[in-house]
């Protein structure tokens, strides 16, 4: 039996490998080179605050398929005929949701809760009922400004996923030179299996359940994977709602339409950000981005604008993967053609599988295509070890969060593969997030020239001082200054990232001090 002392006590914490420490390693190993103040790598290590709540929302009845052996003991089912098809919003799993009163004044036959449709199916009929959510924001520095990040609809998200990707946004907003830091959160759900009403519903409540951790210069939420400008909308509306000076507000959000205080260009901006930094990774060989190949993984927000603009630089897309499949054509895949079948909105999943322009393969065969350059822009863990061994292209440019595992690195270096870290690469978006922010507290519209221009020079300004940092070249030219941040080694690039990063944090705890 357990003795008094010992009764109760949580057991001593066992080291292990997460997806954080994972993320972590980086750090460490630059705070070391930098030889980082011993309490500023204290407030680092860990995140400010890590919040686990629950949100609940009340789902809609539903139609769900029958498999076709369980169909044959309805065969004799009349169908159904539908005066209001509106009213039937198709998802990407097959079920159907029932909105409003969409077979009111139907002629319906129903059987045991079946019934069957013009398409010929038998669906049973499962009433809404009420369902638990689970949702995080981790909030990790504010050294440099407001918590700043993403809010993430997916089914694989955890505490330990969104410790890694709210630090990460703090070393991004270093290194974009934005006076924000680091946060990241969202729910566990799969959007596509949700109807729009439903996701309303779901995203409201958790608004209701977040507004008193955030606010427009506390915490300031963005899209990320799962969301969009029509969540921020709510998001914006729920919290702004009945407040004296909601237009003040505006800021609570950015990635919001343009038409509610968006900024032009926010949409495009992280495949903006990606494009502009393989321009000047070529501009610095004396290349251009003109007549060169790509591979791109995930055809989401980021993947399809980098694409989109990189084709428009004269660069050659050869294959694509999402989370459905992969497609191939060695002779180049039309991307304007490919978005405009992705958007299609009889492509439940918005998927790139079934474009005509290409053949399908295997997501396998995706490391093995030979080319220029490979975009990672989808999640996360996708480059491992064994991929960066197959990979056939000469230059990385990571469009997602954490795209390549630690042992892919080391990987890629042996093989004189280049890269551009993440926390740079995919900056555009966190960039452009600042520059809606300004304008929403100014009031002010930007154009999209504008927002390109800036862009453009704090992405390359920002890549330009990591490239010295990485080859031990300090030197100050008429756009960027990298003389206080070289440490007089040549190191990898993410680790050069690292180190902008650290420095500039590090610099406002030095000159700030402590709060005690």
């Amino acid at each position: 039996m357990a003795s008094e002392e010992t009764f109760m006590r949580a057991p001593a914490p066992t080291p292990k490998r997460t997806i954080y420490t994972e993320a972590m390693e980086i750090f460490h190993f630059a705070a070391d080179l930098i030889g980082l103040d011993k309490r500023v790598r204290l407030e680092l290590e860990e995140p400010d605050y890590e919040h686990i709540f629950y949100v609940t929302a009340k789902l809609k009845d539903r139609l769900v398929p029958l498999l076709p052996e369980e169909a044959k003991a309805f065969s004799d089912l009349p169908v159904t005929q539908v005066r209001n098809p509106d009213g039937l919003e198709r998802l990407a799993n097959g079920n159907l949701i029932l909105n409003g009163r969409a077979l009111l004044g139907s002629d319906v036959a129903i059987r045991h809760g079946h019934l069957r449709l013009p398409d010929g199916h038998v669906y049973q009929l499962v009433p809404g009922e009420s369902q638990r959510f689970k949702a995080y924001r981790v909030q990790h520095n504010q050294a440099r400004g407001p918590y700043k990040g993403g809010l993430r609809y997916h089914r694989e998200v955890s505490l330990d996923l969104f410790k890694a990707l709210a630090a990460e946004m703090t070393w991004k907003t270093a290194i974009a030179e934005v006076p924000f830091g680091g946060g990241k959160g969202g729910i566990q759900l799969d959007p596509r299996e949700y109807g729009r009403e439903e996701l309303e519903a779901i995203t409201l409540r958790f608004m209701y359940r977040l507004k008193s951790l955030i606010g427009p210069n506390i915490d300031i939420p963005a899209p990320d994977v799962g969301t969009n400008p029509e969540i921020m909308a709510l998001l914006y509306r729920q919290f702004s709602d009945g407040e004296r000076e909601r237009h003040n507000l505006r800021g609570i959000v950015t990635g919001k339409d343009v038409r509610i205080g968006g900024s032009e260009g926010r949409g495009k901006a992280t495949g903006q950000g990606v494009a502009f930094c393989i321009e000047d990774y070529y501009a610095d060989r004396g290349e251009s981005v003109k007549g060169k190949t790509f591979v791109l993984q995930g055809f989401g927000n980021v993947g399809s604008h980098a694409a989109m603009i990189l084709g428009n630089m004269g660069a050659r897309l050869l294959a694509v993967n999402d989370a459905d499949g992969t497609i191939f054509n060695g002779d180049g895949i039309d991307v304007n053609a490919l978005a405009a079948y992705v958007a299609d909105p009889k492509n439940l999943k918005r998927s790139v599988v079934g474009f005509p322009g290409a053949q399908r393969i295997e997501k396998k065969d995706l490391w093995d295509v030979q080319a220029d350059i490979l975009v990672p822009a989808a999640l996360g863990g996708e480059i491992t070890a064994d991929v960066a061994e197959r990979l056939k292209v000469k230059l990385i440019a990571e469009g997602a969060n954490g795209p390549t595992t630690p042992e892919a690195d080391r990987v890629l270096q042996k093989r004189g593969i280049e890269l551009i870290p993440d926390i740079i690469a995919n900056a555009g978006g966190v960039t452009v997030s600042y520059y809606e922010w300004i304008q929403n507290k100014r009031m002010e519209r930007w154009s999209e020239a504008e927002v390109d221009q800036r862009l453009e020079r704090a992405m390359k300004r920002n890549y330009r001082i990591i490239r010295d940092i990485s080859r031990n070249q300090p030197r100050k030219t008429e756009m960027h200054d990298s003389r206080p941040y070289c440490i007089g080694k040549t190191v990898d690039s993410r680790c050069a990232a690292m180190i902008l990063a650290l420095k500039r944090i590090e610099a406002h705890y030095l000159l700030e001090g402590f709060s005690q």
